[in-house]
């Protein structure tokens, strides 16, 4: 009877112990669940954040090992510390965070303070049933940013009971912005309501202000007096800014788009606001550039441009002196010289008969020469032979002579404009050029950072303290003065009004130009999508 009643209170025990912590975490659903959001977002593998039932952990992970799913555990204090590691070393993973206390909830939203970007991995929040479910009106009406999400964040949020999966993301700073994405269930498993793309369904920034950074005299955007945008690129902000319903200000332009200044150890121009956090985009050409790539966040490129060294076009009216000899080709020169030089030695032989003298062939070479000049001869000769030997040579030498002027003239009427090279390796090699760049430009990093032998060799025919700041004051220096070539894109160069006209050589670079935000923006992905 005693052994009976003991056993009685033994299974009672057990199974209101199983009772409550199925109530806490159904082991089975839960799995479930993970695993379907896992699916969902495509995760390469499962980390448990600060989990401290080990019976938990041991079962989920040897559950998701037979699914060849890797797993892994951490502390808040280590995710903080090794979340820069797991960006370099792991595809995005999923995240999983079980809530179920105000010190939990503290301790997570502690964490979150210090991991930037929040959008890298994907996370999991599940809100566990509790007595008094303390942290229920959190769960279900989120106030403020306890969990410092951004714009891009992939979170879903499971509170309780409840069979709605909602998506968390920052709006602004002091603002969770929800979506309900799908419903889930043990029987159904996970249940989208939408088909949108996350881009698709995060197009609205509810009126967000960006702080629009820009280059003095860009040519592709503009301010007018009366706050008018204009430009390319600034009418295309104005479209991004109604299709993503946020709002501009507009901060005073700067000198330069921005490069790295190693006495002051910063970047400069836009990009080096952007770096600061002074500004939130940067809307002017700027070119994709492995350096600029590490400190910015790119557009998809907006423009493709050759870059170009622009040279001020030659006069037409100056003629080279070698321009002279252009109405010919060398094969006719070759020609007459050699008429010249046989109608002298046939003169001396007919006139000398049995005595050939040097100084009588100089004399011969000499009238040939002024026949050909159109120069008359000081005495005609009596002998009827020498007298057609010069006829002969005066008909050639007419001939000769108005052949010439028609081709002269018509070589200098029709004559091509060229620069006396037309490659970078001819324009070094010519070395007569110099050079300059817009300051602080791509173009003066290419210069300056480059190794490739052409490009060192093209620093050293740059003007430094001649450089522009501006793309008008650069075309304005090849216009007024001499033998100085600028180094700019083709975009650029048809963006704004030149005072002369310009030649080219191409350097064989093809630019792509675009806007910039600061690295790891959680608008980027967004604004390409638009």
């Amino acid at each position: 009877m005693k052994y009976t009643t003991a056993r009685s209170i033994t299974t009672l025990l057990f199974a209101l112990a199983t009772e409550v912590l199925a109530e806490r975490v159904d082991i089975n659903n839960y799995f479930r669940l993970i695993s379907d959001v896992h699916k969902y977002y495509h995760t390469s593998c499962v980390i448990f954040a600060d989990l401290d039932t080990t019976t938990l952990m041991h079962t989920w992970s040897r559950e998701f090992s037979r699914r060849r799913v890797m797993t892994m555990t951490v502390t808040f204090a280590d995710l903080v510390s090794g979340y820069n590691k797991y960006r370099d070393t792991i595809v995005r993973p999923l995240f999983v965070v079980l809530l179920d206390t105000s010190e939990a909830m503290s301790e997570f939203a502690k964490a979150t303070r210090n991991i930037k970007p929040m959008s890298f991995p994907a996370w999991l929040v599940v809100f566990l049933q509790r007595p008094g479910n303390p942290l229920e009106k959190y769960c279900r009406h989120p106030a403020g940013n306890v969990f410092n999400v951004d714009f891009s964040t992939l979170m879903l949020v499971k509170c309780y009971d409840q069979p709605i999966l909602m998506e968390w993301y920052g709006v602004h700073d002091n603002h969770t912005g929800t979506f309900k994405l799908a419903t889930w269930s043990p029987s159904k498993g996970l249940l989208l309501r939408t088909r949108k793309s996350l881009v698709a369904r995060r197009c609205d920034m509810f009126g967000e202000k960006f702080r629009v950074a820009s280059v003095r005299e860009s040519p592709f955007f503009s301010v007018e007096n009366g706050g008018t945008i204009g430009g390319f690129l600034g009418l295309l902000l104005i479209e991004l800014s109604r299709a993503m319903n946020f709002t501009m200000e507009i901060l005073d332009p700067v000198d330069a788009y921005g490069s790295w200044n190693q006495q002051r150890n910063m970047w400069t121009g836009v990009i080096g606001q952007l770096v600061v956090g002074k500004a939130d985009i940067g809307v002017s050409e700027f070119t994709l550039m492995p350096g600029r790539m590490d400190v910015v966040d790119f557009t998809l490129p907006l423009i493709h441009s050759r870059s170009r060294l622009y040279f001020k076009q030659p006069d037409s009216t100056d003629v080279h002196w070698s321009g002279y000899f252009q109405a010919f080709s060398s094969g006719i020169w070759i020609m007459i010289v050699t008429i010249i030089i046989t109608a002298s030695i046939l003169l001396t032989v007919m006139k000398a008969k049995k005595c050939f003298s040097a100084s009588l062939l100089f004399e011969n070479y000499m009238r040939v020469w002024g026949i050909f000049c159109q120069q008359s001869l000081s005495e005609f000769p009596n002998e009827l032979s020498m007298r057609l030997a010069f006829f002969s040579i005066y008909v050639s030498a007419f001939i000769i002579s108005s052949a010439y002027s028609a081709s002269l003239i018509s070589y200098l009427t029709l004559t091509t404009v060229s620069l006396p090279f037309s490659t970078l390796e001819d324009y070094i090699k010519d070395g007569s050029y110099k050079l300059i760049i817009t300051k602080d430009s791509v173009d003066y990093d290419v210069i300056k950072h480059m190794k490739d032998p052409v490009y060192l060799k093209m620093n050293k025919l740059l003007e430094e303290k001649y450089l522009p700041v501006v793309l008008s004051e650069g075309f304005k220096q090849i216009c007024e003065r001499k033998n100085l070539g600028y180094l700019v894109s083709e975009a650029s160069k048809n963006a704004v009004a030149l005072p002369c006209k310009v030649m080219h050589i191409d350097t064989g670079r093809i630019d792509s130009l675009a806007m910039v935000l600061p690295k790891d923006s959680p608008y980027t992905i967004f604004m390409n999508y638009q």
